[in-house]
């Protein structure tokens, strides 16, 4: 079960619904495909590839415990590392005339980070995992269909387990992680100039 439940949290890392959320972002903003998703890889740069590098690279040079962050001393340097490449990213994005929608997705991403990074400072370690998947789920269903969420009783509390399982968090971290991750992002949506927003 040890097994399962690292397989489920290496391929749910927070890195992978990121990028999964910008790529979707970048083509569902652009009529011409490739136009989108070079927008949407863009994007994933600095929200995804840059954080994930940066926590890597912390990891070997000892900086940081483990992928994890797992001691709280450590997680102020990690938070804000993080959100600092998306709001360079979302600055470079906004000098070279990006589409209003990824512009919108990433201010959703800073203002998440922000808030998970608030809670998890006064003590409460939210799930990254558990917010991104769930925020992804909530993208989806904005922006493609609301059928998505009918997977939402599948792989939340699939990946909830793997991260109790793995003693990664408590019960309400997961919980908190995966209330808020959509909760952001539909108050974002609902106060963005968007179509359908």
């Amino acid at each position: 079960m040890t097994r399962l439940a690292r397989g489920l949290t290496e391929v749910l890392t927070p890195v992978v619904p990121v990028l999964v959320i910008c790529i979707l972002c970048g083509l569902h903003s652009q009529p011409g495909r490739l136009a989108g998703l070079g927008w949407g890889l863009f994007a994933g740069l600095f929200c995804a590839a840059i954080p994930y590098v940066i926590v890597e690279a912390g990891v070997r040079r000892a900086r940081f415990s483990d992928r994890q962050v797992s001691r709280p001393e450590q997680r102020r340097r990690a938070y804000l590392l993080g959100i600092g490449s998306v709001v360079v990213g979302l600055a470079a994005m906004l000098l070279l005339g990006a589409p209003v929608l990824l512009l919108w997705a990433l201010g959703t991403m800073c203002a998440g980070l922000l808030l998970a990074a608030g809670i998890t400072l006064l003590g409460i370690k939210v799930s990254l995992h558990l917010f991104c998947l769930s925020a992804l789920l909530a993208f989806l269903a904005l922006l493609l269909d609301p059928r998505w969420l009918l997977a939402a009783p599948v792989l939340l509390p699939l990946l909830g387990w793997a991260r109790l399982h793995l003693a990664q968090h408590t019960l309400r971290e997961v919980v908190l992680g995966t209330l808020l991750g959509p909760a952001v992002t539909l108050l974002g949506w609902s106060l963005a100039p968007l179509p359908g927003g």
